[in-house]
């Protein structure tokens, strides 16, 4: 059995992890958070995928009581 290998990128051969990064998306939710981030080659573009955002919702401070 042979060791873990580096991912390829399948349309410029780019090899390694280091080379599949993210960006946010332009649009953005009320609160300012990205909706959602794509996954793609730093080198030549080509997209992984496309994630959901985990959005929270605003923090509301605890009422004293």
């Amino acid at each position: 059995m042979s060791g873990i290998h580096e991912p390829k990128c399948p349309s410029c051969e780019i090899i390694g992890k280091s080379n599949i990064v993210s960006s946010k998306s332009d649009s953005q939710s009320g609160g300012g958070d990205p909706w959602f981030e794509i996954a793609h080659c730093a080198k030549c573009g080509h997209v992984y995928g496309v994630f959901a955002k985990v959005v929270n919702p605003p923090k509301q401070p605890k009422p004293f009581g």
